[in-house]
């Protein structure tokens, strides 16, 4: 039995900034991380850094994006403040200032173009560090907080959380490991997990959205005059014939679509880098997804669909170009090819993607594009492709106070596990809430 005073699960930002919190008090504290170190990663999904600070690396650096200050009895200034925090360490390891999202003309013209269309624009000062450079950033994060008497246990994924004398039991393949407070931060990935622990331990929760959609690519050079004022412009819209929630996110200028492996199917996802670029951008069109009674487990029902569309794509993701589903015909590759641009994913299967999405959200998507058409001028062109699926399993928020603890007292929950963040930058800040109230029960008064 390994004894500490802090459990981590999970070594993403949340993890990583609730371990720069905790670092400096002289705690006895381990990060149990599933996957390897930076240098050492191949796994999207798992390792430091997480999902979001292994490829591409966008800080949003504004309150209103990636998570809502309410929800954990906040106002946006006192975010705000966590957020230059964020900002500062990351800028200490990059050595550099780029921002977009900076012009207040700009933004504002930009919003009221939306606004004429029904569409709401959100905007903000971002960052952008592109894949290769933000794996340099968090690996010498990783080795800072090694220096300065962090634990990580890596390849060390924990299977099950108990109670016992010295508070809880995190349970890996070749050891126990306990302490009074644990702080489970196993990102989206970790999500499902995270909820059946919970659930053991009677943990209150509730069942929240999820976001199910596409990728889109197309065309660089449409997005040039969106780009110039915000590299990843975040838009929402209400679909014309639902009225549900559509909207875009991560947006990947001259970037890349990439397959995202999880247990048992294979989602889409983006990312772009500083020096590589490719002929393209695409950003995920996402339509919410809320259930009530009798089903109300959003986790289920967005597997069940990525299974079905995985079951369509013979295990690889679905590429349509937009004109033939639009016109109600299966793209071959042959009629992929007729794009003046090339699928940046080699791994896909030509295909129809009414077959695999539900046709709510698929009509959600269709009127998304109608839409966004007439601020993204050419997105619903002869040349844009379709990637499916892609779905953001945003699905249990846990029911906490300010400090991010659960009903279970002791117990804490960070990062987009949560359901109280959507990002690197609002994870980062949930596990800092979280660390800072541990260290302050931790140090005797």
């Amino acid at each position: 039995m390994v004894k500490q005073d802090v459990l981590i699960i999970g070594g993403g930002p949340a993890g990583l900034f609730a371990a720069q919190i905790l670092q400096n008090n002289g705690f006895k504290t381990t990060v149990l991380e599933r996957g390897t170190s930076p240098q050492k990663r191949t796994s999207l999904n798992y390792g430091i850094g997480g999902a979001g600070a292994f490829s591409d690396g966008k800080l949003n650096l504004t309150p209103v994006i990636g998570g809502t200050p309410s929800s954990f009895d906040r106002t946006p200034q006192e975010i705000q403040t966590y957020i230059d925090r964020v900002d500062e360490t990351f800028s200490r390891y990059s050595g550099s200032a780029e921002y977009s999202g900076v012009s207040a003309n700009a933004l504002q013209s930009l919003k009221q173009k939306a606004g004429k269309y029904g569409v709401e624009f959100l905007g903000g000062k971002q960052r952008h560090f592109g894949t290769t450079r933000i794996r340099k950033i968090i690996d010498q994060f990783y080795k800072e907080l090694k220096s300065q008497g962090i634990n990580f246990a890596l390849e060390t994924p924990v299977q099950t959380i108990g109670t016992g004398d010295h508070g809880f039991i995190a349970q890996t393949e070749n050891e126990e490991y306990s302490a009074p407070y644990i702080l489970a931060a196993p990102g989206r990935s970790g999500a499902y997990w995270l909820r059946e622990v919970a659930r053991s331990l009677d943990i209150a929760f509730d069942y929240g959205p999820i976001d199910v959609g596409i990728r889109v690519e197309f065309p660089a050079e449409i997005y040039d005059p969106i780009e110039s004022i915000m590299y990843d412009a975040k838009f929402r819209l209400r679909s014309r014939t639902y009225d549900d929630l559509v909207r875009t996110f991560c947006t990947n200028p001259r970037g890349y679509v990439i397959t995202e492996e999880y247990d048992g199917f294979a989602l889409v996802n983006g990312h772009a880098e500083n020096q590589r670029k490719s002929q393209c951008t695409n950003f995920a069109l996402l339509s919410r997804v809320e259930l009530t009674d009798p089903v109300e487990d959003t986790t289920q029902y967005g597997r069940s669909i990525a299974s079905l569309a995985n079951t369509i794509g013979g295990g690889k993701p679905i590429l349509q170009r937009y004109k033939d589903l639009q016109q109600g015909r299966r793209s071959s590759e042959a009629r992929i090819r007729r794009a003046s641009v090339a699928p940046t994913m080699s791994n896909y299967t030509p295909g129809d993607i009414s077959m695999a999405l539900p046709d709510r959200i698929l009509t959600n998507l269709l009127d998304g594009l109608d839409q966004l058409n007439q601020i993204i001028e050419g997105l619903t062109g002869n040349n844009t492709l379709l990637y499916a699926p892609e779905i953001k399993f945003y699905d249990t928020r846990y029911n906490v106070n300010k400090h991010l603890e659960t009903s279970l007292p002791g117990f804490y929950v960070a990062g987009d596990a949560s359901g109280h963040s959507r990002g690197i930058v609002y994870a980062a800040i949930t596990g800092m809430l979280a660390a800072e109230d541990i260290r302050d029960k931790l140090t005797p008064s």
